[in-house]
């Protein structure tokens, strides 16, 4: 029997971590929400109205929405707040307490009695018209052209939002292919959990897994990001804060071994790649947008190589690999959307994030974040070559490209627990394949391994 004795060298890659303006230091919680909204509103009002201008002309009549006239066709822009019904608040979590009755748990709050409204820093008015309640999301700057009517509302006749950012070009990396490997939810510690599974993934990138031809693809993957929820959900105890100290050893107990299995792992590839490992929703970091990078000090076998080829991030995360710029997050802001609109299409939410110039648009409303006060740090300042959202369903991609020659991958990243399945982008080309990693036993060929 022959066999491949071929000697493949991993190629090396440049990485700049560009997550700076995600990082809090010593920052109060005190603070309300409503500096965010404002500094949101003041850095993209003029960026909205440059798009409004390019979409119905330079001649277009922009008013502030104590300008606004009944009858007049103008163009306003402002802040969208999305009225629900379902959406849930502290009142109807506490109503059981006062014999109300309660509703039902739901996975979407959306209902068709769901209401539009634009604010601006003085006032806010309802709308009707050309723009549904469904397909959009609260704390989006947007510009509406329109008309009063005699009832007080404003009815829409269309509608922009800023448009996709100004992008450096993606550089010209000539040579052989080079690759970053994306995976998320490894589910570590949970029922779900695939072991067999995330061991052929990391021999896989190790090249110890598959032929020839993957060994070479193998050796290629110059940088691996962990884009959250590593750990399981059942490695989290909802109600420990509330019970006594010594009823909780058990999860405790739980959630370290999850974190030294997660520290086996990545200290099999450390020595050999580079990884950034993200925070997620069930990671041990804070839970609130922007989440910190985990602590080095939980991954004593890993940390020997730690800001060398081990990096612990935060999300969102940014970043340059090879000149290629990254952007996305652990995948709370993707779901969130979906909680409050009815869009299911993870492409198309990416797509409208990039449109809106925002990584997490329906942040403090329903998706929990820091109180920024002098800054929105989810702007998306720079149009990205590469958007991503972890934990996804399914595996995702598609190439958005801009009027200015934007070009931007976006990338649905499935979760690993679901899928056993990793994606793999090649920055030459900024194309994304999707690698599974299925252990079926009935069929010789049913997967990488």
């Amino acid at each position: 029997m022959e066999t491949d004795e071929t000697i493949h060298t991993r190629q090396s890659c440049e990485r700049e971590n560009l997550s700076k303006r995600f990082t809090v230091i010593n920052e109060p919680y005190e603070r309300q929400y409503a500096h965010i909204y404002f500094v949101r509103s003041e850095i993209m009002r003029p960026k909205v109205i440059q798009a409004a201008q390019r979409k119905w002309g330079d001649g277009v009549k922009i008013n502030k929405l104590s300008e606004i006239e009944e009858g007049e066709k103008c163009c306003i822009v402002g802040t969208l707040f999305k009225q629900m019904e379902l959406q849930p608040s502290i009142l109807k979590e506490i109503s059981e307490e006062v014999h109300v009755q309660i509703q039902p748990e739901r996975k979407r709050f959306i209902s068709d009695d769901d209401k539009l409204i634009l604010e601006d820093t003085m006032q806010r008015i309802s709308l009707t018209g050309n723009i549904s309640a469904g397909d959009c999301f609260t704390g989006t700057v947007v510009a509406l052209l329109g008309k009063e009517t005699k009832s007080g509302h404003f009815n829409v006749e269309d509608f922009t939002y800023a448009g996709l950012p100004s992008q450096i070009p993606a550089p010209d990396l000539v040579g052989n292919d080079n690759y970053v490997l994306f995976v998320s939810g490894l589910g570590i510690g949970g029922k779900k959990e695939k072991t067999l599974q995330i061991q052929m993934l990391i021999d896989y990138i190790l090249g110890m897994l598959g032929g020839s031809e993957d060994h070479e693809v193998s050796s290629k993957i110059v940088h691996v990001i962990v884009a959250g929820n590593s750990l399981a959900g059942e490695t989290l105890d909802k109600e420990a804060q509330t019970k006594a100290r010594y009823l909780t050893y058990k999860s405790e107990a739980s959630t370290v071994q999850a974190i030294s299995d997660l520290d086996f792992f990545l200290s099999q590839l450390v020595p050999f790649v580079s990884v950034d490992l993200m925070g997620g929703e069930f990671d041990p970091t804070n839970h609130v947008l922007p989440q910190k990078p985990m602590h080095p000090c939980m991954f004593p076998s890993s940390r020997r190589f730690y800001d060398n080829t081990f990096h612990t991030v935060s999300n969102p995360y940014e970043c340059k690999i090879n000149g290629v710029y990254i952007l996305g997050t652990s995948g709370q802001n993707l779901d969130n959307l979906k909680s409050y609109s009815n869009v299911d299409d993870d492409i198309k939410l990416l797509s409208s994030m990039i449109e809106c110039q925002h990584v997490a648009p329906t942040a403090p409303d329903t998706l929990g974040c820091f109180p920024f006060y002098k800054s929105d740090p989810f702007i998306i300042e720079q149009c990205p070559h590469v958007f991503f959202s972890g934990n996804q369903s399914k595996y995702f991609s598609s190439v958005k490209k801009g009027a200015e020659g934007q070009k931007v991958l976006l990338l649905a990243v499935p979760a690993f627990t679901q899928t056993c399945s990793a994606v793999l982008v090649n920055l030459k080309d900024l194309t994304a394949e999707e690698i599974n990693f299925e252990a079926d036993w009935s069929q010789s060929n049913s997967s990488v391994g």
